[in-house]
């Protein structure tokens, strides 16, 4: 299995738990074939062979199916151990699971037929598609899985819209809908074993209830109690903009430094996007603040969103914040607007009186963003290190990028700090890669990705 992929560092308690339970249903759903399906191996009959592993492939694939659900469902007790980034990286893989066995399972159990009944395979396909209740659901809905997988492919790979392979995945909700119904009308594992279908049906109702509420019901629950709003819109550079999100009761609104949220704005010309954005200001006086960067069609109509407008909130998501740190010394590297998330965990690390150092990299100092602020902190102790690539005639200061020799150079005792990395993405591998061949601990280095679609 790719479980594996989840990890980053030590596994926790938590990780152990989640990744447990996911085991122990499968551990279940083994006992449930191997107590309605196993015995066909022995019979000697070659279609009863193939039929109990095209009967074992699908319990497989709708496993893997369900797992896609809570993978991307924002469910609590699984993002919080693991972080959604991390969760959307293997989602990918298992994704890939579901849908190699959604492929193998019904031709393995119409030649399993097809060989009991000494009938022509294709004769054989057309009679259970036809004649067995709810198939015709099931080949509905392994088109639809298909679909989704190919145009999930082109998406990444075309760098589409977020919200492109978002109303994709959509269709996965149909396909999980008209496939469910087949298995317990026709399938062997659960006929005659009342046991397995009650199990079965479980774990679907499970599976809907966790997403219903954390994706869906959550949201609209919070936005009834905290009444989220924008309360402006503030220009913080050319092309960064800053907007104030306020409520009632935020104190009570779990959010903590370096955590992100989806917003969905409630108006016309928004409510069919929903995008990630980090915190550059957690509630104060209930108003937190979102801090974006005008870089594509989106972003770039967000400064006209107008006060008052409601938004719909899920989320705080994250680990990229000080609960994972190891030490107490931080060093954090950011680049243009990735400044934002740890704007907030410089912010309480100095509160804690930690010593922390910032390297700053932008084009040049009008791409600075909160300019201000960061030089308010430098006289809390904050050591600010900035780097420009296009650095104005005459600049005394860092210029060009930021890389493992230059961190090195300015901060030699980095290994004995928390690294906490957040910028563009080709900023990110490359520092990232230069800094997991050094002798800094890798639990002591910290970075999420936005990539959730990946």
């Amino acid at each position: 299995m790719v479980v594996t992929k989840l990890f980053q560092g030590k596994i926790t308690k938590a990780q152990a738990a989640v990744v447990g339970a996911w085991y122990l249903n499968l551990a279940f759903v083994l006992t449930v074939w191997a107590t309605t399906s196993a015995d066909l191996l022995s019979s000697g009959n070659a279609g009863n062979i193939v039929l109990a592993f095209g009967r074992l492939f699908g319990l497989f694939a709708a496993t893997f199916a369900l797992t896609q659900f809570l993978l991307m469902g924002r469910v609590a007790w699984i993002e919080r151990p693991f972080g959604l980034d991390h969760l959307a990286s293997y989602h990918r893989y298992n994704g890939y699971m579901a849908i190699g066995f959604i492929l193998v399972h019904a031709p393995l159990v119409v030649l399993g037929y097809s060989l009991t009944a000494h009938v022509n395979y294709f004769t054989q396909y057309v009679q259970v598609l036809f004649h067995y209740n709810d198939v015709w659901k099931a080949a509905i809905a392994e088109v639809l899985f298909i679909a989704v997988v190919a145009c999930s492919i082109y998406i990444v790979r075309k760098k589409l819209k977020f919200e492109t392979w978002y109303y994709v995945h959509l269709l996965v909700y149909a396909a999980i809908v008209l496939a469910f119904s087949h298995q317990l009308a026709v399938g062997g594992s659960f006929q005659g074993h009342p046991l397995a279908r009650l199990y079965w049906l479980a774990v679907y109702v499970f599976v809907a209830i966790n997403v219903l509420f954390w994706r869906f019901s959550l949201p609209v629950i919070n936005l009834l109690r905290f009444q989220f709003k924008v309360a402006r819109v503030e220009p913080e550079t050319a092309s960064a903009n800053s907007l104030y999100i306020g409520g009632k009761d935020l104190a009570k609104w779990p959010a903590r430094p370096g955590q992100y949220v989806l917003v969905r704005f409630l108006s016309k010309r928004y409510i069919f996007q929903e995008h990630p954005f980090s915190m550059s200001a957690v509630p104060i006086n209930d108003q937190f603040r979102l801090t974006v960067r005008s870089l594509g069609d989106y972003t770039s109509i967000l400064p006209h969103v107008k006060p008052g407008t409601k938004v719909l909130v899920s989320g705080p998501y994250g680990r990229f914040t000080d609960e994972v740190a190891q030490t107490k010394k931080r060093l954090f590297i950011a680049g243009g607007v990735g400044i934002t998330p740890l704007r907030t965990l410089l912010v309480a690390a100095l509160a804690a009186q930690q010593d922390c150092v910032l390297v700053y990299g932008n084009r040049t100092l009008a791409d600075v963003i909160f300019k201000d602020e960061l030089a308010q902190l430098t006289k809390q102790g904050l050591k600010l290190v900035p780097v420009f690539s296009n650095a104005a005639q005459g600049f005394k200061g860092e210029t060009g990028y930021i890389d493992g020799a230059r961190i090195k150079r300015l901060v030699p005792d980095f290994a004995e700090r928390d690294v906490y990395v957040c910028g563009p993405q080709v900023m990110m591998d490359s520092v990232i890669t230069d800094l997991q061949a050094t002798a800094l601990p890798t639990n002591q280095l910290h970075y999420e990705r936005f990539a959730l679609h990946n």
